[in-house]
């Protein structure tokens, strides 16, 4: 059994992948650092053979599951950006500044739909575009803050703004200072993508907007153009390495 671990800005995800070539992945796994560095200690991965990380943390994740993997004699590798790697070639001249989740979502993208053009948004911490072509070039992108990060962001500035997050997402104007900085926030994001999707089409002729990461649901809901949420792209992209 392989683990694939994503180990983001604010938390761990992780999913399991039989041995056998193409084997589908399990359901997402959602946790804190702490919960999941309790994990490895307790026996939860003892079936474990393989592990794949990506990360874009700090190195205390990755100091656990190397210790682990050492001690129990399991293989382990932490993949990295590059300038080429499964059909698709980096636009960044120095290709490894691109961030390693960015990266595993655009071959996870290519992988699951070749042979088309790809707008790529991943929805977390950060808020990410990439354009894709479908001859796998990358032709670059954004990042912005995520949803959550802007909201945190205004109020760590100001002293007259009382407002807590909201679980729904909406686009409708607020009628109390709570519901104006979270609605505009998910106005901004929002805004955003669909200037991220006209400039695209001046470039490309769009096939697919490709939705993944923490707020890819919400962000789904609330575009009206065509867009497809891929929850697991960066766990595509990272199941296709094989242990060395």
């Amino acid at each position: 059994m392989r683990l694939l671990v994503d180990v983001g800005n604010t938390q761990v995800k992780y999913v399991f992948q039989a041995l056998e070539c193409a084997a589908p992945l399990s359901e997402i796994v959602y946790l804190d650092y702490q919960s999941f560095q309790a994990q490895l200690s307790q026996g939860n991965f003892s079936h474990v053979s393989e592990v794949f990380l990506a990360n874009v943390h700090g190195r205390e994740v990755y100091d656990a599951i190397e210790q682990w993997t050492v001690h129990n004699n399991i293989a382990f590798e932490q993949v990295h950006s590059s300038a080429k790697a499964f059909g698709v070639t980096s636009s960044y001249q120095q290709p490894e500044r691109l961030g390693v989740d960015r990266w595993l979502a655009m071959i996870g993208a290519k992988q699951l739909y070749p042979k088309q053009n790809l707008l790529i948004i991943d929805a977390g911490t950060a808020t990410t575009v990439d354009l894709l072509d479908a001859n796998g070039q990358h032709h670059g992108g954004w990042i912005m803050p995520g949803v959550q990060t802007l909201f945190n962001s205004l109020l760590s500035r100001t002293h007259q703004i009382i407002a807590t997050p909201k679980a729904i997402a909406s686009l409708s104007f607020g009628m109390d200072s709570s519901n104006c900085l979270n609605h505009g926030n998910w106005a901004m994001t929002i805004g955003a993508i669909k200037e991220a999707i006209i400039q695209a089409d001046s470039l490309l002729i769009l096939d697919k907007i490709l939705i993944t990461g923490g707020n890819g649901k919400e962000i789904a809901n609330l575009i009206t153009d065509n867009c497809q949420l891929e929850p697991k792209l960066v766990f595509h992209g990272l199941s296709c390495f094989q242990a060395s």
